[in-house]
């Protein structure tokens, strides 16, 4: 019995797959005598497609597509197994546009309008007409907006000023408002900006009354916006009608250890003129402090010819600072010329402090003085920087500066510049000297060394009066 099953399984096994093998070689077996004339065998994959219609071009009917690219037409054939390529597949006809109308629109002074037109839903096509036979471009259906349309009377320029705009002359739409010309073109911009220098003032009214010494001040205000406008008075420097002379100086700032400033004006002429070398009426002042001259070694100022020039131990005395001088006639001490303005400058000062000469090999270090306070990392010899305290020292208060005497001894013979920056910023400088033995024999002594040079002359003068005295006393002892 199971033989016989194992029998009967087998043969249904058998029959199965031939039939599966029959089923797969009708579905794919050429049956077309086109296909087998384009030498096709291989199985070939049918594709549905759909029929499609537009009005944008023409359509076709449902058909199939293999891998082999071909078409195959769908309605005459009863299944996908037909392979063929009849004609009349693409043979749809396409269909009428589906239009929308569009009204026409009035264009306006603010918008534009346009045509009355047709639009096709499908395509996207413009037409002129219903029946959608006349295209057009969409540029076409539009009409541009048109001019303004002005009032009777424009509006009349208004003028700025230095506090508000003003406008040129214009009209005004009636439609919309907006500004035009007379002719309805429109006004990009009407606005004429304020003019802040265009100030309408009014009188002078004087605050403050020059004299012959000192200028004055007065002031005026605008009509308009109140801005107010001051001016100096210049001082008179005239009494009774007296004409004015102009002074004027060689240089308008002095600085500390510079020669003294000059001055000329016609009037020093006048006056050393009229004095005649014999009386002096040229007089000085600064500010209202008036100046006296004296002897040319000691002087506030001194006056030739038509200049004047200021004494060093006067100006040494002012402190930094902005100066007016005046030039008057001492016989009218209330009559000035014109003044002139000078400017006294503090300059900062490096100096040697008891001798400014190192001599090779010697213990001693060079000390410097600073007039201001230094940054204690600023001092320079020559280009060379010093950093290393073994070589220099800064005070405390940054005033005092020691070059030591290995860093000195390590230098050649020659003429050296120290220099280092104050705590304001401004570098000051000095020379020093290194000598050989030789050198400092033949140099000017000074400091110390001088004071050994005077205990030598001291001792020399002492032993020229013991040989002067001893053989007089032994001659007076003798008798």
């Amino acid at each position: 019995m199971k033989t016989i099953t194992k029998i009967l399984s087998v043969t249904l096994l058998i029959v199965m797959c031939m039939s599966l093998f029959t089923l797969s070689a009708y579905a794919v077996e050429p049956n077309d005598t086109w296909h087998q004339s384009q030498g096709l065998t291989a199985d070939c994959v049918l594709t549905y497609v759909p029929s499609t219609t537009s009005c944008a071009g023409l359509g076709y009917k449902e058909h199939y597509v293999c891998q082999h690219e071909e078409w195959y037409s769908g309605p005459t054939i009863s299944d996908a197994t037909h392979i063929g390529n009849p004609a009349g597949y693409m043979d749809t006809v396409k269909p009428a546009h589906t239009l929308v109308a569009h009204a026409a629109v009035a264009p306006t002074c603010q918008a534009d309008g346009n045509i009355a037109y047709w639009t096709c839903s499908v395509c996207g096509k413009y037409f002129s007409d219903a029946a959608g036979t006349a295209e057009i471009t969409s540029g076409a259906t539009l009409l541009p907006k048109g001019k303004h349309t002005p009032t009777a009377m424009p509006i009349p320029y208004v003028a700025p000023t230095c506090a508000s705009d003003g406008h040129i002359a214009y009209y005004v739409c009636t439609t919309c408002g907006q500004p035009c010309d007379a002719a309805g073109n429109p006004f990009a911009n009407i606005v004429i900006s304020k003019d802040t220098a265009a100030h309408n003032y009014g009188p002078w009214t004087t605050v403050k009354e020059a004299t012959n010494v000192s200028p004055g001040e007065r002031v005026r205000s605008c009509t308009v916006c109140g801005t107010k406008e001051y001016e100096t008075i210049p001082a008179t420097g005239i009494v009774d009608g007296m004409p004015i002379y102009p002074v004027i100086v060689n240089r308008d700032t002095w600085c500390r250890g510079e020669e003294p400033l000059i001055f000329s004006s016609t009037l020093i002429q006048l006056l050393n003129d009229a004095g005649a070398g014999q009386k002096n009426y040229v007089g000085v002042r600064i500010g209202t402090d008036s100046l006296y001259q004296n002897s040319y070694a000691t002087y506030d100022f001194w006056s030739w010819d038509d200049y004047v020039q200021l004494g060093t131990g006067m100006m040494g005395s002012l402190r930094a600072g902005t100066y007016r001088l005046w030039i008057y006639d001492t016989r009218h001490p209330d009559i000035y010329t014109n003044s002139v303005t000078f400017y006294v400058v503090d300059v900062p000062t490096l100096d040697a402090y008891n001798t400014d000469k190192h001599v090779v090999n010697s213990s001693k270090n060079l000390r410097f003085i600073a007039s201001e306070a230094i940054d204690p990392n600023s001092v320079w010899v020559g280009s060379k920087k010093l950093y290393d305290a073994n070589d220099y020292f800064v005070s405390n208060d940054g005033k005092s500066i020691t070059l030591s005497a290995d860093f000195l001894n390590a230098r050649q013979t020659g003429t050296y510049t120290i220099s280092a920056v104050t705590k304001n910023g401004q570098t000051i400088k000095t020379n020093f000297y290194v000598l050989s033995s030789a050198q400092a024999s033949t140099s000017p002594r000074t400091g110390d060394e001088s004071q050994l040079g005077l205990w030598a002359a001291f001792l020399l003068l002492s032993g020229a009066a013991v040989i002067v005295i001893v053989p007089r006393l032994r001659k007076h002892g003798a008798k």
